[in-house]
């Protein structure tokens, strides 16, 4: 019988949640391409993503290969007698697989991260060693995942003469590292928003987007604690239905691409929920009466607010114009053609060098996502 000719509901369940999410993801990306290449915004964050994707599909394909001719989810009383090399080998190219897929979703987000918050020095150099230590792990972990029997046979074909890693304790150490480097990402945006003075809804908001990566490390841990049962576990304690928690590496690198994009869906959200994700009116009045004051507070507008006090006092009882207009306001401030030119001007008010207050972050924040 063809491994692919057997089945049974825990090994179907397996397989729908590998084929869903990648679904799932792919479908987020595509929106998420879709708002920055009309905005004209696509960057080296949203390159690593899409990378991401496509090995994200790959491994999809792995992954189903890999849990039909391993049997998961199969009673071990109906697996029937097979050659494992299969098996081993499709489980082979997962591994080789997974860590590159997260490494270039942290490296999209710290690039994405780097963009709105990097004019800080400090904030900056966070970014760049993290992201650093990130693609120097991804590279690392290839290298080694790859290499962790030589000859490279030996992997999937135990009579081959060789050695090996101790493997449990790798997985393990992968496993952890990859937990470690989420934390660090997930730090910056949560103490960058917790310092802006914006309205709580719209921080709470903010940082609800930037925050769901907290659901991929949910779920990295959850696969570590499964992945230690499996490796330092007697096989005898196991679940004796098949190790259908294979399934959480799809889940958890699939969940990091769309908590990666979900930034970037904000215009989204923003037509959907705009009292949440939305510029208030009372930022932008308050943003206004900044302009104003300032304005006033400069040479130009305390000489007009002059001219216009002096022209308003130069009235007679009967409301004829004591002086003319061209008396009231000398020629030299008056353009050739005699008509008063008035310039709007914007002002753009940062409390500390490098660092934006909330309307001017929520501003950056709206141009990017």
């Amino acid at each position: 019988m063809s491994p692919l000719d057997l089945s049974s509901p825990d090994q179907n369940i397996t397989i729908t949640i590998v084929i869903v999410f990648p679904v799932v993801a792919f479908l987020v990306l595509c929106v998420r391409i879709a708002g920055r290449a009309s905005s004209r915004q696509f960057g080296w964050d949203d390159g690593l993503a899409c990378s991401a994707m496509v090995l994200s599909i790959l491994e999809t394909y792995f992954s189903f290969m890999f849990i039909k001719t391993n049997f998961v989810g199969i009673n071990p009383e109906d697996i029937p007698l097979h050659d494992p090399t299969p098996g081993l080998v499709w489980n082979y190219t997962v591994q080789i697989l997974y860590n590159p897929i997260l490494g270039l979703v942290k490296a999209s987000i710290l690039l994405f991260l780097l963009r709105l918050f990097g004019q800080k020095r400090r904030v900056r150099q966070y970014i760049l060693w993290v992201n650093t230590a990130n693609v120097a792990h991804m590279v690392a972990v290839l290298i080694i995942i790859v290499l962790q029997c030589i000859p490279i046979e030996k992997t999937w074909n135990f009579s081959v003469p060789g050695r090996c890693v101790d493997r449990p304790v790798l997985f393990t150490t992968i496993s952890a590292f990859n937990i470690l480097t989420d934390v660090l990402i997930l730090a910056l945006p949560l103490k960058i928003f917790i310092d802006l003075k914006i309205p709580r809804h719209t921080k709470i908001a903010l940082m609800f987007l930037f925050l769901l990566g907290f659901i991929v490390t949910i779920m990295s841990v959850i696969r570590m604690v499964l992945l230690i049962q499996g490796l330092f576990m007697p096989p005898s304690s196991l679940d004796p239905d098949g190790n259908v928690g294979f399934a959480t590496s799809a889940i958890e690198t699939n969940l990091a691409i769309i908590t990666a994009s979900a930034p970037a869906l904000r215009p989204l959200l923003r037509a959907w929920f705009p009292r949440l994700f939305g510029v208030t009116d009372r930022n932008q009045l308050a943003g206004n009466t900044m302009g104003r004051r300032v304005l006033g507070a400069s040479p130009t507008g305390r000489r007009l607010a002059r001219m216009r006090s002096q022209q308003s006092r130069m009235v007679r009882s009967d409301g004829s114009p004591r002086l003319s207009e061209e008396e009231a306001f000398p020629s030299a401030l008056l353009p050739p053609n005699g008509i008063m030119q008035r310039s709007v001007v914007h002002i753009h008010y940062e409390s500390n060098p490098g660092v934006a207050d909330g309307s001017a972050l929520e501003r950056r924040v709206e141009g990017f996502v």
